[in-house]
């Protein structure tokens, strides 16, 4: 009897995965909608974002995010570079956090892998947004950095202050909490 080999592709992409990234793509929508006022714009507090602490534990979820995060973004209130522009950070923001997982296996300080390119990109969409409407942004170093402050400000809240004690109360104290996220690596993570 032979052992099939498993693949990247029954790896990341079997019913359970699928299905996975549908709920997790599903959550960052309605999350995101129902803080709407604080899930756009300056300060960006997107409650969703804490979220992306799941690509700690499995790769996979960087389609379920970034899905996620393309819809929500379909309702921004700054436009149509938030949907292209927003959506790829969060595609890098999960890609480059799947890499430093898989070396460092520290959720807390993956978590700001998230937070500090949404801080960088963010500023970035909303100024070009703004140009050429009533209200332009004039975006000099000053107010990149109140505007990066802002949104790194958000985030932290969302991942760090609450995703980060949520992840680790859920995989300290829920036994089946690895097996229900499909965690694929970090079951046993530093602090």
């Amino acid at each position: 009897m032979s052992v099939k080999k498993e693949t990247f592709w029954t790896k990341y992409f079997n019913v359970k995965i699928i299905a996975a990234n549908g709920i997790v793509a599903a959550l960052y929508v309605v999350l995101t909608l129902v803080s709407a006022p604080l899930a756009y714009e300056f300060m960006q507090v997107r409650i969703a974002e804490f979220l992306n602490l799941l690509v700690f534990f499995n790769p996979a979820y960087t389609l379920g995010l970034t899905l996620g995060c393309l819809i929500a973004n379909l309702f921004s209130t700054v436009g149509p570079l938030d949907i292209l522009i927003g959506t790829a950070t969060t595609l890098i923001a999960c890609i480059l956090m799947s890499l430093w997982a898989k070396f460092v296996k520290n959720l807390f300080f993956a978590g700001f892998i998230p937070v500090l390119a949404n801080a960088a990109i963010v500023p970035l969409i909303i100024y070009l947004s703004a140009m050429g409407t009533e209200s332009p942004i004039l975006l000099d170093a000053k107010t990149y950095f109140i505007m990066f402050g802002w949104v790194a400000l958000g985030e932290f809240a969302a991942i760090i202050v609450l995703g980060y004690p949520l992840m680790m109360i859920l995989t300290k104290r829920v036994k089946k909490f690895n097996d229900m996220i499909l965690a694929t690596r970090n079951r046993e993570f530093k602090w």
